[in-house]
């Protein structure tokens, strides 16, 4: 083969290597801080646009530590189910050299190194919420978010806006396009703009 993978020996070609805990903990939390970001990010819009409420720091701090001592539960949960499951295969596991208890033996290997990740990912979401420092940090990540997705939200109903000065009784069309302006409801326009993305 072209590509230098043809092997002359005529054995199969191994796997992919399987990832570390390391690896696949740092993937986990990755997916869990942006779910808590997003629903903090969530809730910044709503606050600003729905609530007309001042933007407070601590407020979406305590928000943010809730949301992540949340996740660390739902991580909690899935480990003792993982650990019921494992046990549950190790007990109807019998001895002998059968394909299918091969499989089995594989699948306990497994089912314990889902719980450790999940047990992993709890304890790190855990630190987090204890920390101030990283609390702040994704609440000014959340805020970033919340007002990039208004400002995009609010350019695009501006340029639908837009009056072209060439047009015949421009003056009057700009004047209604900036009253209508005003009347955009940037809560809802928020939401729409949520959805489609």
């Amino acid at each position: 083969m072209e590509n230098g993978s043809h092997n002359t020996q005529g054995s199969a070609t191994p796997g992919p290597a399987t990832p570390s805990t390391g690896r696949i903990v740092d993937e986990g939390m990755l997916i869990a801080l942006a779910a808590v970001r997003m629903a903090l990010k969530n809730r910044i819009i709503v606050g600003a646009l729905r609530d007309h409420s001042d933007y407070d720091p601590a407020q979406y701090a305590a928000f943010a530590r809730q949301a992540l001592l949340e996740v660390a539960r739902q991580n909690d949960e899935d480990s003792t189910r993982v650990e019921r499951l494992g046990a549950h295969l190790s007990r109807t596991t019998g001895a002998g050299k059968s394909r299918e208890l091969e499989n089995k033996r594989r699948d306990v290997v497994r089912l314990g190194r889902r719980r450790t990740l999940h047990d992993h990912v709890a304890e790190r979401l855990r630190e987090i919420a204890d920390d101030d420092e990283q609390v702040a940090a994704l609440v000014q990540k959340a805020r970033a978010d919340a007002l990039q997705e208004i400002n995009d939200a609010l350019a695009a109903r501006l340029l639908a806006q837009r009056v072209d000065p060439n047009q015949p009784g421009y003056e009057a069309a700009r004047a209604a396009s900036m009253r209508a302006v005003g009347k955009i409801d940037l809560a809802a326009l928020a939401k729409k703009s949520r959805h489609r993305g």
